[in-house]
């Protein structure tokens, strides 16, 4: 009895375990995913943590929506009941849980009448119930594709007018955030680990980066030089730290790894006839083909497990900058361990010692501009490099000095903890 109680429990974990896994499974077996419709024309596609993906319609307005695994994407949210009109860019959020839509307006040529608005909208992921309508400016280009930084704002390209608009948290309307004449035709939105907005140029084959200034707003617009022309730059993906997956319509989808002002661009497939838009589900790229159909294609980002790593700490020590700035004494007496060692240019203190000249105002680190920043993983210990320009208040004077930092990390019971940081004034910067 007790050996039959041993196999009756070994089938149910069996079962269960085997059913959890059953949508991964069929998601490593399909090799592609298909529209339950006709006449779809899709641009852009989206995917969920939980693998669900979501297809909007150009031609129809509808969205799409295909289960984890599922191999054909049915009519979800209707643009006869939700007033869509020519959708492009899709974007799943799993924090919020929100969809978010570029929703374009049809007609006006011709004297055809113009249907619907150009804007950006938002639905609940998991009801489709609408959220919110944020309109584009009258006159406006065509709302193509979006993008969320950390802090939750989301970003919306305009293509034909070279601007992006942003979406505070809690904000009720859009504002141009920038506009520039050589993005007049921005394609792709991504946001890296070091905080900068990466655009497309459709046109032009370009590739940008726009720094976020700690006040929020665009700082100037870099020209990013690509190891491989690209041609005809479609729907782009973050896809680690410093890593873009994007898709181009000239038929393949390729990776871009950036490095200072320069990307070295790997080509993952080819031969994928106007590929428009791309997604990652756990080690498979959905890219978007034809405006018709997802195809699946083997894709492993690059130290995946590292780049979650990476940007836990990169996001970690650009919130201690902040706490310092804004002398937040006690999240600082938290994050730094107890053994702690600062090392400045003409001493070096305790944690005690450090914490103490942050709340006497001693020393005042106003603004650290991060250039560049990397990490290193040693075990459980983080090395941290960046090269920022810091504008501080030393005894009472303003002073601003181009440093090399170092951070040391050191993970303790899941959590990382400040172990040395120290500044390398440069010569030059």
């Amino acid at each position: 009895m007790r050996n039959t109680h041993r196999v009756a429990g070994s089938l149910i974990v069996a079962v269960v375990t085997l059913t959890s896994f059953a949508p991964l499974a069929r998601a490593q077996n399909r090799t592609q995913v298909t529209i339950k419709d006709t006449g779809v024309v899709a641009e852009n596609l989206t995917s969920s943590r939980d693998g669900t993906v979501y297809f909007g319609s150009m031609a129809k307005g509808t969205i799409y929506r295909a289960a984890p695994g599922a191999v054909q994407a049915e009519p979800w949210i209707l643009a006869s009941t939700a007033g869509l009109t020519r959708v492009l860019g899709v974007l799943a959020d799993d924090k919020t849980r929100t969809l978010w839509v570029c929703q374009n307006s049809t007609g006006g040529q011709g004297g055809t009448p113009v249907a619907g608005q150009t804007a950006l909208r938002s639905f609940d992921l998991t009801s489709g119930a609408a959220k919110g309508t944020y309109p584009f400016p009258p006159n406006s280009g065509v709302c193509n594709d979006i993008a969320l930084s950390a802090d939750g704002t989301v970003y919306a390209s305009e293509s034909f007018r070279g601007r992006v608009h942003r979406l505070k948290p809690g904000a009720t309307a859009l504002e141009v955030w920038t506009s520039a004449e050589q993005l007049n035709v921005i394609d792709g939105l991504a946001f890296l680990a070091d905080g900068s907005l990466y655009v497309n140029t459709f046109d032009t084959g370009r590739l940008f980066r726009i720094p976020v200034k700690p006040d929020g707003s665009a700082g100037p617009i870099v020209p990013i030089e690509t190891s491989l022309p690209l041609v005809r730059p479609d729907g782009l993906r973050s896809a680690g730290p410093r890593t873009l997956i994007q898709a181009e319509q000239q038929g393949r989808v390729a990776e871009l790894t950036i490095s200072g002002d320069r990307a070295e661009v790997r080509v993952v497939q080819d031969g994928l006839t106007r590929a428009s838009g791309v997604t990652l589900i756990r080690d498979t790229a959905l890219v978007l083909v034809e405006l018709a159909r997802a195809v699946v294609v083997p894709y492993r980002a690059p130290g995946a497990a590292q780049a979650n790593a990476e940007q836990e700490i990169l996001s970690l020590s650009k919130t201690k900058w902040r706490w310092m700035a804004e002398r937040k004494v006690d999240s600082l007496a938290t994050l730094f361990d107890d053994q702690a060692v600062f090392v400045h240019m003409s001493r070096t203190m305790s944690k005690t010692q450090e914490l103490d000249v942050i709340r006497s105002g001693g020393i005042h680190y106003k603004h650290a501009e991060i250039f560049e920043s990397s990490v290193r993983f040693i075990g459980t210990t983080a090395i941290v490099l960046h090269r920022i320009r810091l504008d501080a208040v030393v005894g009472g004077n303003e002073v601003t000095n181009p440093f090399t930092v170092t951070e040391v990390y050191v993970q303790q019971n899941g959590k990382w903890k400040l172990g040395s940081l120290s500044f390398t004034r440069l010569l030059t910067q």
